[in-house]
């Protein structure tokens, strides 16, 4: 977005016409806002007190206070001409000495000098309040916090309007005469320009930066009315998140519609269940009780039941049938068969080996072992048995000798014999066919667990019985089969018993209609009258037992309601439209232009050429940015030294003022950085031709800027001799804010460091008179330091035309002027600084020097203003 875009079509607005446009249109927002604005155009940012002050006004708890015109800058004072005069009568302001006045030169500058810890910002905060400046966090008046007595902060403003002069009180907590406020104050602190969270240089109006404040307040309470909702929310009990009743009843409706607005005569109406009504719910539990989708489960797990063990016996039977019983008995014999004829082969083959039984199962079993060996770990490459040169015996590991070679061939060969295959194959179907026959086992519990379920279940005892004798003669079968199959001549005694399948299938067809027929009646209309009229009342009856839950329920849902209500003042979409109508006057072509001048007068644009666009918008609040001409999206907080940035907030500041077309005075607190030695001079320069045409009061701690403001002063070829007034305060014993009107010996031009020698001298001439040796020799130690500082002064005063203490360049255009000095003016210099030096030492031999007369000292004062009064004026002819 361009700054074209937010360019004004109407006349052009003044900050307090913007901030007096705030307390009108706050008439039509909710008090809580009204209240904040008030709070927010007296301080930067809002403590964690005023946010919980402003939820209890906005959620009607506590009364508010709203913003008045009181509580602004009047505009009508900008069309005033308001100068000050002096601070004086304060009382429990701080640590400050009461008594004390702190005026204020009429026109022209005033420099507040004061070291850190003198007095000076308690001075400036009263000033700051009086005028209705924006004060930085924690930047309130306090009392006195060491003394006994501690009132409320007040103090008596004497001013000048239109050169009537007028006096009000000042008193914490209430508001000062409305035509102080067109004394503009400048502070760093609460500066138009700043930096914001993304390391930018923001530049905020106060209006827009107290709007801007308003909608983030909004956010904040909305953020604190959502936490509030959550923690009622959370209250919720979990029997009614997931209440126990069926949700198509008269109480699940309920529960599920329950809101701020269910009455609690609904709930005690449906809580609880009559006598009668009490009988008539047992009742239809018991009538009930059998639902018909669980007992239809019921009966298809039974029928289950019964086709399982159906199985059991069937497959029992068959494997105890004749034909099954002569099957296994061929295949053992077979099996026999071909485990003799391998037994015969192993003989011939084996009988002269050294250890017997070669060829059996146990024999195999070993062999089979070796071979596994050989293929997967000795000899994994080659054909087993391995018996090549330097083969070694896998199980003894010894190398085979050839008798011991030729026996393994004999061994594989005798595996590999047909017979031995034969004699393998019959072994393995006779061992399957034996395992099947053992998997139709039924053991006696299970034989139990059939004859229950049938005569438990089906009700048919005869059946159970039958089912019974089966599995067990079957049973008895089984067992005999097992041990006689390979027993000649010796006859099976059991007999096969004939399974009741019929009747067992009939059973089953039975239960499956059976349960077809519950899961039939369950849809039936009368079945399902009764089940809705039991669950009326069971949610009735159970509703009875969480009716006190159901209550706070209704309770916390109103609470929510009203916090969701309340929270509907937090909208930002009315201060965003005002903003952007702030905006559109408050920021013109004509302030960005006179921004670009004032950084250009103060030496930021030399190195960084830099001017004012909108930038964005944060919660719908139009934000200017100071951006860089040459690269618009660097961060411009990153670039500019501390310095710098505050001589950009200056300027913008001038810029603002230069709006307004008042001549009313300025407050400067702390206009420079101390780290800053680069743009401390033309600030210096550009506050001093401010003060050709207003009143200009600068409060500040840095000596060097002091200088250079007594310099910039000076008559020069730009403009005229500037009027500058010093006040310096400072600190005593136990109390700070003493006021003095004379300025640091150590910034003094030199004529008047003369005049207050002299003037020191006829103050203190009487103890030389009196005799009072003691104190005037203190008198005289001290004329002997101020005047070797003052001669001291004069060399730099002399050398001024080239360079100045604290100064940053040579003026070589002043070398010229330096050639006025000759050999005798720096005899006359030293000379007289000796002198200075000897005024309080003996000369040898003496015990107790003579002091040097007043007259003494006023013939070395003479000769220090004679001195630069001579080479001044040899100057003043180049």
């Amino acid at each position: 977005m361009s700054t074209s875009d937010v360019e004004p079509q109407t006349q052009p607005s003044s900050e307090a016409q913007a901030l007096s446009e705030i307390v009108t249109w706050a008439n039509s927002c909710p008090m809580w806002q009204r209240d904040a604005l008030r709070r927010l155009c007296d301080k930067e940012r809002l403590s964690q007190e005023d946010l919980d002050s402003l939820l209890g006004i906005c959620k009607g708890e506590q009364e508010g206070r709203p913003i008045t015109a009181e509580h602004v800058r009047d505009p009508s004072a900008s069309n005033l001409e308001v100068s000050l005069s002096k601070l004086h009568n304060l009382q429990h302001v701080n640590a400050l000495q009461s008594g004390e006045t702190l005026t204020f030169q009429k026109s022209g500058l005033t420099v507040i000098y004061g070291d850190n810890g003198a007095g000076k910002s308690g001075y400036a905060r009263v000033l700051k309040q009086a005028c209705r400046a924006r004060l930085p966090k924690d930047d309130t008046v306090l009392p006195n916090v060491y003394a006994a007595e501690r009132g409320i902060p007040q103090a008596e403003v004497s001013f000048r309007v239109g050169g009537q002069n007028q006096s009000v009180t000042w008193r914490q907590g209430t508001t000062a005469d409305p035509r102080l406020t067109a004394i503009s104050v400048f502070d760093s602190n609460t500066a138009a320009v700043h930096v914001d969270a993304t390391n930018d240089l923001a530049y905020t109006p106060l209006p827009l930066r107290v709007m801007a404040s308003l909608a983030e307040t909004c956010k904040t309470l909305k953020s604190k009315l959502d936490d509030e909702i959550r923690v009622i929310e959370r209250q919720t009990p979990a029997i009614l998140n997931s209440p126990d009743c069926a949700p198509d009843t008269e109480v699940g409706k309920l529960l599920s519609g329950l809101s701020s607005k269910t009455a609690d005569a609904t709930v005690e109406g449906l809580a609880g269940l009559s006598e009668l009504e009490e009988a008539r719910l047992k009742t239809l539990a018991a009538d009930l009780a059998n639902d018909p989708v669980r007992v239809a489960r019921q009966l298809q797990g039974q029928k289950t039941q019964i086709d399982k063990a159906r199985d059991r016996l069937k497959k029992l039977a068959k494997a105890v049938s004749d034909e099954n019983v002569t099957n296994i008995k061929q295949l053992y014999e077979t099996y026999e068969r071909s485990r003799a004829a391998a037994a015969l082969v192993s003989a011939d083959l084996f009988s002269d080996e050294p250890l017997p039984q070669v060829g059996s199962d146990v024999w195999r079993s070993l062999w089979e072992a070796a071979r596994t060996y050989s293929n997967q770990g000795a000899y994994p490459d080659k054909k087993f048995p391995v018996t090549d040169e330097e083969a070694r015996c896998v199980l003894c590991h010894q190398e085979l000798g050839p008798e011991a070679s030729e026996r393994l061939n004999k061994f594989e060969a005798f595996v590999l014999d047909e017979s031995k295959k034969r004699e393998d194959e019959a072994r393995k179907a006779y061992q399957a066919a034996r395992s099947a026959l053992e998997a139709t086992y039924i053991s006696m519990q299970d034989v139990q667990a059939i004859a229950s379920l049938i005569r438990d279940n089906l009700g048919d005892e005869e059946l159970a019985n039958t089912v019974k004798r089966c599995a067990v003669q079957n049973s008895w079968r089984l067992r005999s089969v097992l041990k006689t199959v390979g027993l000649k001549g010796v006859a099976i005694k059991a007999t096969q018993a004939e399974v009741p399948d019929a009747e067992m299938a009939a059973h089953s067809e039975g239960l499956e209609k059976r349960a077809a027929g519950f899961v039939a009646e369950k849809e039936s209309p009368e079945r399902k009258a009764l089940v809705a009229e039991h669950s009326e009342l069971a949610a009735r009856q159970w509703l009875g037992t969480v009716k006190a839950d159901v209550l706070e329920q209704i309770k916390r849902l109103k609470a929510v309601s009203g916090l969701k209500k309340v929270q509907k003042t937090t909208a930002t979409n009315k201060i965003t439209t005002f903003s952007t109508e702030i905006a559109k006057r408050l920021v013109t072509d004509r302030l960005r232009a006179r921004f670009a001048q004032e950084v250009a007068r103060l030496g930021i644009a030399e190195q960084h050429a830099v001017e004012l666009k909108h930038a964005r918008s944060s919660a719908g609040i139009p934000l200017f940015h100071v951006r860089m001409m040459s690269n618009p999206d660097e961060p411009v907080g990153k670039i500019l030294s501390e310095g710098e940035h505050r001589c950009v907030a200056l300027a913008a500041f001038l810029s603002e003022l230069s709006t307004l077309d008042t001549p009313s005075g300025i407050v400067f607190d702390d206009p420079v950085s101390s780290l800053d030695h680069i743009h401390r001079d033309r600030v210096a320069e550009r506050l001093a031709i401010e003060s050709l045409n207003r009143q200009v009061v600068v409060f500040t701690h840095d000596i060097a800027f002091l200088v250079l403001l007594e310099e910039a002063c000076r008559e020069t070829r730009d403009h005229a001799a500037v009027p500058i007034a010093y006040r310096v305060v400072s600190r005593g014993a136990n109390a700070a804010g003493f006021c003095n009107t004379e300025p640091p010996a150590n910034v003094l031009p030199i004529d008047k460091v003369v005049t207050q020698m002299r003037r020191h001298l006829g103050n203190v001439r009487i103890h030389h008179d009196r005799g009072d040796q003691a104190n005037w020799r203190r008198e005289v130690r001290s004329f002997s330091e101020q005047l070797r500082e003052a001669w001291e002064r004069a060399v730099e005063d002399v050398v001024s035309p080239v360079i100045k203490r604290l100064a940053k360049k040579v003026q070589t255009d002043g070398l010229i002027r330096l050639t006025v000095l000759q050999e005798q003016d720096c005899h006359d210099m030293r000379d007289a600084y000796g002198r200075c030096s000897q005024l309080l030492h003996s000369q040898p031999g003496e015990l107790n020097p003579r002091l040097p007369s007043p007259d003494q000292i006023e013939n070395e004062i003479a000769a220090l203003e004679s001195w630069a009064q001579n080479i001044r004026g040899r100057q003043d002819q180049l």
